[in-house]
């Protein structure tokens, strides 16, 4: 495994091999953050905002969330910064 550069096409081959976001423990300030693939329910995505924030702490320090299907209908790829860890 290693870390490659955040893309469109990465984010398809994710999505692909079942992996629904990608978090980040890097600051949102951060030029180059670290991503990481995860997986979860279609219950907890639906539920998104009652469970995942009180869990989280998404703020300029805390975990970063970026589901992959939004990023790919809403991002361009120069909108898409960082590594993961594929």
């Amino acid at each position: 495994m290693q870390f490659v550069k955040l893309t469109r096409d990465i984010l398809h081959c994710l999505l692909k091999q079942g992996y629904t976001i990608i978090r980040s423990a890097s600051p949102l300030s951060s030029e180059n953050p670290s991503w990481f693939p995860d997986t979860i329910s279609v219950e907890e995505h639906l539920l998104w905002e009652d469970k995942q924030f009180k869990k989280h702490d998404f703020g300029f320090e805390g975990t970063h969330v970026l589901i992959i299907v939004d990023a790919l209908e809403e991002l361009r790829e120069e909108d898409l910064i960082g590594e993961v860890w594929v």
